[in-house]
């Protein structure tokens, strides 16, 4: 890797526990809010009407990450894994799910120009579950792909290089 060589977004890969082949078109949404108290106002006055303010991290909100998936012929295991996370009777009914609520762990890589497999960058995320699924429009005459997307939610996520 060059010093300073700046990144791409096209030069990247996602790669979630039990899920090694997947061809990924498209991630985004990687977020972690710090959330602060006392970093609005003074929380109090001493002698002299002087006023103390300190922020202080209270907590820790992640976003979700959406994944779209060029979809394959024999590409079931993404809905499989979809439908054991949640209730088995469907939102209806409630329930307990298949899955009993498997978490998984994912690791988000970026390449350089000239690195192969080793990412210049790279993203570890823990407790992935999946939130949402979609696929893409169906329409005669289009030119597009066929697409799944997925959005996820996340307990953890850290830039580790």
């Amino acid at each position: 890797m060059a010093k300073g060589e700046i990144l791409t977004n096209s030069r990247f890969y996602l790669n979630i526990e039990g899920f090694p082949e997947l061809y990924v078109k498209k991630v985004s949404g990687i977020q972690i809010t710090l959330e602060a108290a006392g970093d609005k106002k003074a929380f109090g006055v001493t002698k002299g009407s002087k006023t103390k303010m300190q922020a202080v991290v209270s907590g820790v909100t992640t976003g979700t990450i959406t994944v779209q998936f060029v979809a394959m012929v024999d590409s079931l295991e993404m809905q499989k894994w979809f439908r054991a996370s949640h209730p088995v009777g469907g939102t209806m009914l409630g329930g307990v799910s298949e899955s009993g609520g498997l978490r998984k762990a994912a690791t988000l890589f970026a390449y350089n120009q000239g690195n192969g497999d080793a990412g210049a960058a790279e993203w570890e995320f823990t407790g992935v579950f999946p939130k949402s699924y979609k696929t893409s429009k169906m329409e005669p005459g289009s030119t597009e792909i066929f697409t799944e997307t997925v959005e996820f939610v996340y307990e953890t996520c850290h830039r580790i290089k």
